[in-house]
This record gives C-alpha cells, sequence and structure tokens, in this order.
C-alpha cells in the first residue's frame, strides 16, 4: 500500500532555515550540508553471493539478520555488486541497490548501519530505504544514531507528490524511537523528484 502524508490547511512548522531557499539535485547532496557520521567511503570485505555478510574489524555480520526499521526487509541482493561502506568508529555503515532495481524502485537504497559495543559484539540494523544513504546519518548529543525516514508528501486528492518529509529517528536501546523533529522538502521541478529546496522545519 502506498504511503502517503497528506497537506492540511494552517500546518504550524517552525520558520526556515537560513538555507532553506537552496536547490539540491539529489539527496546525498541535501545530506552532505548536515552534520553527517560518515564522510568517506573506506574498503570493506563482502562475502556470500549476494553481498549479504561483511567483515569489518575483524568480525563476520551476516547482514541478514539485522534488526529492520518496520517495512523493511532483509533480503538477498538488496545491496547489489557495487555498495559503498563508511567507517567512523565505533559505527560503520554499508549501503547498496539490487541489481534489478528499475523504475521507481532505484529511489531506494537499502542502508545498514553497525554499531560496535564495548563488549565487542556488533549489533546491526537496517534503516530506512527511501531515498536513503549512509551519509544521512548522525548522531546526538548522547552519541546515539539519528537517521530519517522518508514519506512522499501529496495534495488532498493527488496522485503526484509535491515532496518529501523526512521523519527523524534516533536508535535508543535497540528501537527505533522518533524524536519528533522533521524536515519537509519541496519538489522544484514537476515529477522530479531528485531536485528540491527546503520547505519548512519542524
Amino acid at each position: 500500500m502506498k504511503k502517503r502524508t497528506m497537506v492540511f490547511a494552517g500546518m504550524v512548522c517552525w520558520p526556515l532555515f537560513a538555507w532553506s531557499q537552496a536547490v539540491y539535485d539529489g539527496y546525498e547532496a541535501y545530506y552532505q550540508t548536515q552534520s553527517n557520521l560518515f564522510t568517506t567511503t573506506t574498503p570493506f570485505q563482502f562475502s556470500g553471493s549476494t553481498n549479504t555478510v561483511v567483515s569489518w574489524q575483524g568480525k563476520r555480520i551476516d547482514l541478514a539478520r539485522a534488526k529492520a526499521f518496520p517495512g523493511e526487509f532483509t533480503v538477498n541482493d538488496d545491496l547489489g555488486p557495487n555498495a559503498k561502506a563508511y567507517e567512523h568508529f565505533p559505527f560503520a555503515c554499508v549501503e547498496g541497490q539490487s541489481s534489478s532495481a528499475s523504475g521507481t524502485a532505484v529511489r531506494h537504497t537499502s542502508v545498514y548501519l553497525m554499531e560496535m559495543r564495548p563488549n565487542r559484539k556488533v549489533v546491526a540494523y537496517k534503516l530506512p530505504s527511501l531515498f536513503a544513504s549512509c551519509l544521512g546519518v548522525r548522531l546526538d548529543a548522547l552519541n546515539r544514531p539519528l537517521f530519517n525516514n522518508a514519506d512522499y508528501i501529496y495534495p488532498t486528492g493527488a496522485d503526484l507528490p509535491i515532496g518529501v518529509r523526512l521523519e527523524e529517528y534516533v536508535i535508543d536501546k535497540d528501537k527505533f524511537v522518533p524524536t519528533g523533529h522533521s524536515v519537509a522538502l519541496e519538489f522544484v521541478e514537476t515529477e522530479n523528484v531528485w531536485k528540491f529546496r527546503v520547505k519548512s522545519v519542524k
């Protein structure tokens, strides 16, 4: 079922940031303006027929066992042959896209976040995939991971989205918890979901 976020008159939002009128060509370009945790890729060793196992810090992590965000699934080939990896110890992140992705499926990127605990145990999470990137992960004041769950914004009664809402979540005690913060992005060209500006911040 298609998820929708409806636009209602009188919606209350915080004032726009000074940079809100900047136009972004892609979500990675937007994420790179944030205080993100990961900045540059790093070599990782992948194994398994579909890159489902990753070796990191001497640990073998089976991503099929990752804790998935509601609505996400850990499936074969969801990283594809061109997976990228990032590291900022004690965190690491891998992202990729299924080799069979086409149409609107190319808007989804599989993102797996890993955290090494003090006891050397590695916990892996699969984050929301719509317009996702490891570059969108950051930390809060308690060094807990923050990430976005993207959802389309539709005018009432319309079938085409006019933007995307990024709802912020934190990983707290292995649970995905909404922080109550969100950013609304507005497409600047009809049907072009890759070019947008910040509409409002909550």
